[in-house]
């Protein structure tokens, strides 16, 4: 027998833009002996001039075997939510077809699966039988369940009055726990607080070693690399790379995310922005100014941010972290922290530049990501723009710079020491 147990051909999504209908060719289901499975029967898709559509995924192919943790990852848009929902039969296909071999257990997004007006004990009993699970198969799992999720005192209470978080640890503890075969993960966990995380990624370990399938789709690279043994990386719904998740990674990092030295992070605007600000664009420059990919070791870099403010706003804020190529944030910084002109009272409608410098002895030789974000601190989030630009640190064979490259650490600052002879003896 196959130790495949997702097989996915050709999977497309079409979506008609404007007026809220969908346009989907007839497509079968077929459930049997366990797999379950989506299959369109017309593969040609109607015209596209008689709508405006987007793909949201076009031509998807990929196998996964027993056992295998496989990483989706992309920039937001890319397809990796909806792929997911196709796979857990929420949304079918338009074009292409799935099999999935097994119970599939899926956390998509926060309270998915539940029903408000039951009890959290309740909601485990449904969410169990839904995957076919007897009473007594649920009874044995029960407390591991209530102890993960950390929810025994709100066991009998609707979880509509659940926080987000609460719904989270719910809904990851029961599809963890309930034995299904496959079990399909989105960036939810970002919901709970960082202990949480930690706890549930090493679920998904655990989950691995006992034989079962897991698909995670997350922005957090560090994850990816230590939970997944294969990638697919997303980007306008194909297939960009697929394969060892080194390999897909770092062509992530890589040109697929910023070739020049700059991205244009907002190029059309249809219609009013909905937020006070938006972010516009990002580039790297180097130590003469120059728009680059590629920056010197020993030289740093300068990284400007553009901006625009469509209503008047007070107490916003641009924020920036730097990742290295493990998936490690080294830094977090934003232009309220050493920036007095951008600490006035108000920022009124206009376009802005910031920019900050990174010095050279920060950086080990590889590569870098920058991610942007605009919020107003307590308040809410303006824009954000994961990933936005990557850039390349070369190591020049500098005497100094060679010295940092043998220290141990994420980071290579020059670090200046100094000694006291605090006691002399005799010889």
């Amino acid at each position: 027998m196959s130790d495949v147990v997702i097989r996915a051909k050709n999977i497309g999504k079409q979506y008609a833009l404007g007026d809220g209908q969908r346009w989907c060719p007839s497509v079968q289901t077929h459930m049997r002996n366990a797999i379950a499975s989506y299959r369109d029967t017309e593969e040609t898709p109607a015209s596209e001039t008689e709508n405006k559509v987007i793909w949201a995924l076009n031509k998807v192919s990929f196998d996964v075997r027993r056992g295998e943790v496989l990483g989706i990852i992309g920039r937001n848009g890319s397809g990796k939510s909806t792929l997911l929902k196709i796979l857990s039969r929420i949304t079918p296909p338009t074009t292409g077809w799935a099999e999935l071999v097994g119970r599939v257990g899926s956390l998509l997004e926060v309270g998915t699966g539940f029903h408000p007006d039951l009890t959290g004990r309740d909601n485990i009993y449904m969410n169990g039988a839904v995957l076919g699970m007897t009473t007594r198969e649920i009874d044995k799992q029960f407390g591991a369940i209530v102890t993960f999720a950390e929810i025994e005192t709100f066991l009998d209470t609707p979880v509509k009055r659940y926080s987000s978080g609460m719904h989270m640890r719910l809904a990851f503890a029961v599809a963890a726990h309930l034995k299904a075969d496959i079990l399909l993960v989105d960036e939810v966990l970002a919901v709970g607080d960082a202990a949480f995380q930690q706890k549930c990624l090493s679920k998904m370990d655990d989950v691995s070693r006992e034989g079962r399938t897991v698909l995670l789709v997350s922005h957090n690279i560090a994850s990816i690399l230590n939970l997944c043994s294969t990638a697919l990386l997303l980007d306008h719904g194909e297939v960009l790379a697929y394969g060892g998740v080194r390999n897909v990674v770092d062509h992530y990092l890589s040109g697929s995310i910023s070739v020049h030295g700059e991205t244009l992070l907002h190029s059309q605007h249809e219609g009013p922005p909905r937020q006070e600000l938006s972010l516009e664009a990002i580039r790297i420059r180097d130590s003469h100014g120059r728009v680059t990919g590629s920056i010197d070791a020993i030289r740093g870099c300068t990284v400007e941010v553009d901006y625009a403010v469509h209503r008047e706003i007070r107490g916003g804020q641009i924020s920036l972290e730097l990742w290295n190529g493990e998936g490690v944030c080294v830094l977090c910084t934003t232009d309220l922290d050493y920036c007095p002109e951008s600490k006035s009272t108000a920022r009124l409608p206009g376009l802005y530049r910031v920019s900050c410098r990174l010095e050279p002895t920060w950086f080990r030789a590889g590569r870098y990501w920058i991610s942007l974000g605009a919020s107003i601190p307590g308040l809410r989030t303006l824009d954000e723009a994961s990933h936005a630009i990557s850039f390349e640190v070369v190591d020049t064979g500098s005497i100094e710079h060679k010295l940092a490259q043998g220290r141990r650490g994420i980071i290579a600052p020059t670090i200046k020491w100094s000694a006291t002879s605090l006691s002399t003896v005799s010889t």
